[in-house]
């Protein structure tokens, strides 16, 4: 395994191989800069691999990013979008809340914090935004058709949101060169750290799937959380990829976030305008 470039999992630095083999045996590379394996996961099994993925190993990050082929990420990547497109196009998602109680929309499917007086004011310019947000109640008597149109709708959307947010990360830190130690990131492998880090969408499935009935408090208390731990993924991960201070990272993944929020609130309503 040597000419393709790896990195040591432990400190970062490129390496030439991740093991040698003398017959039947394998033996681990050790690190010219630390000393240690260059990638201590490739003999561990891959349910380790997804433990420590989970509980935020930048060691189990560079092994998926640099140390291995992960060519079904767009599997991965198609999977999360179509989760987040459910919880959006049911109207039970963070993002939901913060709109319908930025635009004042009240429903028997949707959910706002006005209840908590809580009020969010909403611009001038985003107020004709709002409009196009309102959903008639889905119930037996709707056309299946146009439920299955407004998914689709929103699943472009959520694309379109996803492709900026991957477009705004590369662009910052592309512009926060002097501090970064890597100096360009493929699209790929950026589009592979999305995904990896985009896992984190999976803990709000719990609430989609059982939360019908619980509290508006229940339910703020648990996307809130998954967002955290999400924005903790994804700034952990981009210090990964673009070998950067966190500081750097964390700003960037909030500039992203608005920028992909931002992006999805806008082309929803000109795409429910457009297709027909």
């Amino acid at each position: 395994m040597v000419g393709k470039p790896y990195k040591c999992v432990n400190c970062g630095v490129e390496a030439s191989a991740l093991y040698r083999t003398y017959g039947t045996v394998i033996k681990l590379t050790k690190c010219e800069n630390c000393k240690g394996f260059v990638d201590k996961y490739i003999e561990y099994d891959p349910v380790i691999v997804m433990i420590d993925l989970i509980l935020i190993s930048k060691e189990a990050q560079r092994h998926v990013l640099y140390n291995t082929d992960f060519k079904s990420f767009w599997k991965l990547l198609i999977t999360l979008m179509m989760l987040e497109t459910y919880g959006v196009w049911k109207s039970d998602s963070l993002f939901n809340i913060a709109i319908n109680s930025m635009c004042g929309i009240a429903g028997n499917n949707t959910i706002n914090i006005t209840n908590l007086h809580v009020y969010i004011a909403t611009p001038e310019l985003s107020k004709n935004n709002c409009m196009a947000w309102t959903h008639d109640n889905r119930d037996d008597n709707n056309d299946l058709f146009i439920w299955e149109k407004d998914f689709y709708i929103q699943f472009m959307s959520t694309l379109a949101g996803i492709f900026v947010f991957v477009a705004t990360t590369q662009l910052l830190m592309t512009s926060f060169k002097l501090v970064m130690s890597q100096s360009e990131v493929p699209i790929l492998r950026c589009l592979k750290a999305f995904s990896l880090a985009d896992v984190s969408i999976l803990f709000t499935l719990p609430m989609l799937v059982w939360g019908t009935d619980t509290s508006l408090e229940t339910r703020l208390v648990h996307y809130g959380l998954v967002l955290s731990y999400s924005f903790v993924v994804f700034t952990n991960v981009f210090t990964v990829l673009y070998e950067c201070p966190v500081f750097v990272a964390a700003l960037t993944v909030v500039a992203g976030y608005m920028a992909k929020y931002t992006t999805s609130y806008h082309t929803t309503p000109l795409l429910r305008i457009y297709i027909t």
